[in-house]
């Protein structure tokens, strides 16, 4: 297929390769060309959309290629591509390496098609038979039809091997702004204190994440916890923040008198 013709799957969720991981892709299919091929669907304007291999695709291009292997999928609905877009880029790489925004985001995306339309293991398994021919016999992950009284929060947590309630966290920290996200990624939000600041309308968020950047604090599940009851109370803002950040909401001062002696006087007549 000629890669002019590929276009990236919209919003892709996962990191695309870069530096010396990306150069070492490229070098690989320089020497032994593209050994798996892309997964790919018609869109209606005559052009495809990339389902899986992205990476595969950006470094052929680099190198000069001007055509590509692809098995074209036919008949899917969008969250059916969504849904193979997903599994097909899980299986190739560890989700527990990726950033925990990245994390978060999959899971939701996972849990949101899978609400819709449930899943179809029929459509993954054919698919991953038809790549089995170009991975010499490398084990693929398969799905198993899962029953109907799972929760999909349930079924999604068994797809990656994590909780229900990691999936239910997480779906809650994606719906966070994106500085607070950027600040769980660097650990100066705990994962249970962004559950909490999910609670926030987006302006708190906002609030909370420019304190934050000021003065470089970083926010536990007790202060998160603070904060929220502050929103609930509609008394958060940013006098009351930042005494939570340092400790002393809800501390009362109790300054102690010093004792004395009253002594009579003894008026002289």
């Amino acid at each position: 297929m000629p890669v002019d013709l590929l276009k990236p799957f919209p919003n892709h969720p996962f990191e695309l390769y870069s530096g010396e991981r990306f150069e070492d892709l490229a070098d690989s299919i320089k020497a032994c060309g593209m050994i798996t091929p892309l997964l790919i669907r018609m869109l209606d304007d005559n052009t495809y959309q990339i389902l899986a291999g992205h990476n595969r695709n950006n470094a052929a291009k680099a190198i000069g290629l001007e055509t590509v292997p692809c098995i074209v999928l036919t008949d899917l609905t969008d969250d059916d591509a969504l849904m193979i877009m997903l599994d097909s880029n899980t299986n190739q790489r560890s989700i527990s390496e990726m950033s925990i925004s990245q994390q978060a985001h999959i899971y939701a995306l996972d849990v949101a098609v899978n609400k819709r339309q449930g899943k179809r293991s029929d459509l993954i398994k054919n698919i991953e038979q038809n790549l089995e021919m170009f991975s010499n016999g490398a084990d693929l992950e398969t799905c198993t039809p899962v029953g109907n009284k799972l929760k999909t929060v349930e079924i999604v947590g068994d797809k990656y091997g994590v909780s229900k309630n990691t999936i239910a966290r997480l779906i809650r920290i994606d719906i966070l702004i994106p500085q607070l996200k950027k600040f769980i990624d660097n650990k100066q939000i705990s994962v249970r204190a962004g559950v909490e600041m999910s609670y926030l309308s987006s302006f708190e968020q906002e609030l909370i994440a420019k304190i934050i950047n000021e003065y470089s604090y970083h926010l536990d599940e007790h202060k998160a916890h603070q904060l929220r009851e502050l929103s609930k109370a509609n008394k958060l803002d940013r006098i009351n923040a930042v005494e939570v950040f340092e400790g002393r909401y809800g501390k009362s001062v109790t300054q102690k008198l010093k004792s004395f002696t009253i002594k009579p006087k003894f008026l002289s007549k």
